[in-house]
């Protein structure tokens, strides 16, 4: 009777101990919650803490090609599974102490995870705004004429210096799968010199599952903690290529979609290759038409200055790629808004775009030809600022 009683209450002490141990780790929890809402608070915590984070488990996660993101979900969810099997099993046959033990010892890693990620991606969430060279000046009519038609010579030329091309135009990618990551990766390096970066740049790993990616049409995903922008290998290497520099992105401390969006770009474009630059015309050729939507002379200018054909081919098979794909609906676009409002993003997944102000307009048509509508763009987005920028730069004279 007396061991009976004494095991009672080993058992009641190491419950008491798993109780006060989740109660520190969600105090810790809420505490981290609280502190992200203060801007400076968030700035010292990225650019001190979780940079020397980054440093020590970057390289370390580094070490494999293997995402071991992937690995730790698939080994959770059978932890999750096998835990509230277990503890229902105990259940039924009365041994409550150890169900209510297995669900404590759940709960505990949950939450553990939940705090090292509020720390290593959380807080960047509040952070400034990502420094990108954008043109801060005024834009007037004629100036963005000539910095599109910068832009557009500039397409032209990469497009001219890859020089391999399919039947239909479309380009040939000089490098292999991890060839272009680590061009990517040297392109992250050069060009995010600011001090707001953080000072290690990991490696971007292919996602093993990207099928299942591609069911839930999501093109990649970065998990802080173990530093690892992961990529769906799958898509188009015409459109991986800015998936992947938005990954990378994240890994630097740009948490916020459309700043990811825009570094991502911006690391492409002046990334003084080639192929690269091209990949990042694939994803802002539509900020660099919207440079000129300032009123009725825009659709005579698009004809004025073409793109190469093949440029188009490859946009259309990025299209035609992702909707000839089987896809489970509007599932992972539901997660990862409720992800995204979670962390301040009131938007939801419509913050992976900043919009810019706008008007419409009628253009009348001459000799019987019917009205035109357009979308002239009023106030330019830090998008559409950044493009201009690199078009000052190719051309200082401008």
């Amino acid at each position: 009777m007396a061991k009976d009683v004494a095991k009672t209450r080993k058992i009641s002490k190491g419950t008491l101990a798993m109780v006060i141990t989740l109660a520190v780790l969600f105090f810790l929890l809420i505490l981290m919650l609280i502190l992200r809402t203060n801007q400076a608070i968030c700035e010292f915590v990225c650019s001190r803490l979780v940079n020397a984070y980054q440093v020590v488990a970057g390289k370390f996660y580094s070490v494999t090609s293997v995402n071991i993101f992937e690995i730790l979900v698939t080994l959770a969810i059978l932890f999750a599974l096998a835990s509230i099997i277990s503890a229902i099993v105990f259940f039924c046959k009365k041994k409550k102490v150890l169900s209510n033990r297995i669900m404590l010892a759940l709960l505990i890693v949950c939450v553990c995870t939940a705090n090292l990620y509020i720390f290593t991606a959380g807080f960047a969430y509040n952070r400034e705004a990502a420094p990108v060279d954008a043109y801060q000046g005024e834009i007037s009519k004629d100036f963005a004429l000539k910095s599109f038609v910068t832009l557009i010579d500039d397409l032209n030329a990469c497009y001219q210096d890859i020089g391999k091309y399919n039947d239909d135009g479309s380009v040939v990618s000089p490098y292999g799968e991890k060839q272009l990551n680590e061009k990517i990766r040297q392109a992250v390096d050069n060009v995010l010199t600011d001090e707001y970066y953080y000072d290690y740049t990991p490696k971007a790993k292919p996602i093993i599952s990207s099928g299942v990616m591609t069911l839930n049409r999501i093109a990649g995903i970065t998990f802080l903690p173990t530093c690892e922008p992961g990529y769906n290998r799958d898509m188009p290497i015409v459109d991986s290529a800015h998936t992947i520099a938005h990954e990378f992105a994240h890994t630097k401390g740009v948490m916020r979609e459309y700043e990811a969006n825009l570094v991502g770009a911006y690391v492409l474009l002046n990334s003084g290759d080639a192929f690269l630059k091209y990949c990042g015309y694939i994803y802002a050729i539509s900020y660099v038409y919207e440079i000129i939507k300032y009123d009725e002379t825009y659709f005579e200018n698009v004809e004025a200055y073409p793109i190469p054909e093949g440029f188009r081919q490859d946009n259309k098979k990025i299209y035609n790629w992702w909707i000839s794909q089987p896809s489970l609906g509007n599932i992972g676009e539901f997660f990862n808004d409720l992800y995204l409002k979670i962390n301040g993003q009131e938007d939801g997944t419509g913050s992976y775009e900043e919009t810019p102000d706008t008007d419409d307009i009628i253009i009348e048509g001459g000799d019987g030809e019917p009205d035109r509508y357009l979308t002239v763009i009023t106030k330019y987005t830090n998008m559409h600022r950044m493009l201009v920028a690199y078009a000052t730069s190719l051309s200082p004279r401008l």
